[in-house]
């Protein structure tokens, strides 16, 4: 089962050029930040505010191009975990987010459909008033 998260895309970071530490080759990376602020369903109100940084990498930066903030996408990830000993001897562990795909989100139709405003009688009893019977 794959990872995903939907949002509004907060902020699209350039690609990032980090050389390896002998300089022999170069790594590539981007970052995509998500408003996927949960909200109330029954008030409408917001959540508490939650905005994940997703890492793009190598050829996935290009996922990307495309994109501009304000979208609503879906982003499918792992998580990839390391452990390292920090400099007093004590295991540390960071988790990463790894994107590789990003979908447009298709909105629900009804959402793009402006109310029906109910129409005044007014007008309709007035062309009735001069009916015949």
């Amino acid at each position: 089962m794959a990872n995903q998260i939907t949002g509004k895309i907060h902020f699209i970071g350039d690609t990032i050029a980090i050389p390896s530490k002998d300089g022999s080759k170069t790594f590539y990376k981007r970052e995509l930040v998500l408003n996927a602020t949960m909200y109330n369903p029954y008030t409408g109100e917001p959540g508490t505010p939650n905005f994940p940084s997703i890492e793009f990498s190598g050829d996935k930066c290009n996922e990307l191009d495309n994109l501009v903030p304000e979208q609503l996408v879906t982003v499918s990830y792992y998580l990839q975990g390391t452990k390292y000993m920090d400099k007093d001897g004590i295991e540390r562990y960071f988790t990463k987010v790894r994107g590789y795909k990003v979908e447009l989100s298709q909105r629900d139709i009804q959402s793009h459909i402006p109310p029906i405003q109910p129409q005044s009688n007014t007008n309709q009893a007035r062309e009735n008033d001069d009916l015949p019977f």
